[in-house]
């Protein structure tokens, strides 16, 4: 078997090893981020809830985009906001998580991918207790006549797969980098801001009043097709294309395989890089 397969199937190996480990880091990070807080993990539904509550108002009665975006707009912004605030939330995090847990690393026997990983299963529980504000959001606004109830949401868990896996191999990626490089932690949330500008988050390519040469430079975004397969089935209700499925697939397999070897290329050294 090649290295680089190796590299890539050994850390997700490494991972699953180790997953009551994960489980019980999970838990303590979101038991220190609720530390303190009278509503505690109650803010995982009330943060959504009230991002959606603003999006309505601003969108609705203050602010009027020029921008293609389905009706209602709130609605259509927050499906294309939910699966990029975990992957954003996950990789900004990530890239800090190996240096901020140094000295956990050295005294553990443990293998440093395992720290990517809780970063990676906290931000997706996050995203889960997000859900439930935006099936309640779908039934509200088909029960008011504003957009029908999308047939396809019962397909929303395939729509993730693509989005957990990617952000995996990009978190690993990161952490990787970010031990090595330490300049990278600051360039990550400059360079997740032209992502999330050049993706279709806050408006749709379709009928967008751009040039020619920028619209066909916005069409090669990789992640654009993340995007679509996630609205189409949690708002627009129409099943993706096959070849939708095929392009998305495409993204998370080069997206973790590439993660997964930049992490395998530094892992031995990273205990005393950190």
């Amino acid at each position: 078997m090649p290295e680089s397969r190796l590299t890539v199937l050994g850390e997700l190996k490494g991972i699953l090893q180790y997953k009551e480990l994960v489980r019980n880091l999970v838990i303590r990070d979101l038991k220190i981020k609720y530390k303190g807080s009278i509503l505690g993990f109650l803010w995982s539904l009330l943060n959504p809830l009230l991002l959606l509550f603003v999006y309505a108002v601003v969108f609705t009665y203050i602010f009027n985009p020029r921008f293609p975006g389905g009706d209602p707009y709130p609605l259509f912004l927050f499906t294309g906001l939910l699966p990029w605030l975990f992957l954003s939330g996950t990789v900004l995090d990530s890239s800090v998580t190996l240096i901020d847990n140094g000295p956990l690393l050295a005294k553990v026997m443990c293998p440093p991918e395992i720290f990517p990983a809780v970063t990676l299963v906290s931000h997706f529980i996050h995203h889960l207790l997000a859900l439930p504000v935006l099936v309640a959001a779908l039934v509200v606004a088909s029960i008011a006549g504003w957009h029908p109830f999308p047939s396809t949401l019962w397909m929303l868990p395939l729509a993730l797969v693509p989005w957990l896996l990617l952000t995996g191999g990009a978190a690993l990626g990161i952490s990787a980098l970010s031990v090595k490089f330490r300049d990278l932690r600051d360039l990550v949330g400059h360079l997740l801001n032209l992502l999330f500008f050049s993706s279709p988050i806050i408006y749709s390519l379709d009928g967008l009043a751009v040039p020619s040469w920028l619209e066909r430079i916005l069409r090669l975004n990789p992640l654009g097709s993340l995007v679509e397969l996630y609205r189409d089935i949690a708002f627009t209700g129409r099943m993706p294309e096959a070849k939708l499925w095929l392009t998305a697939t495409v993204v998370w397999v080069v997206g973790w395989a590439l993660g997964a070897f930049v992490f395998g290329r530094f892992r031995e050294t990273l205990v005393e890089s950190v």
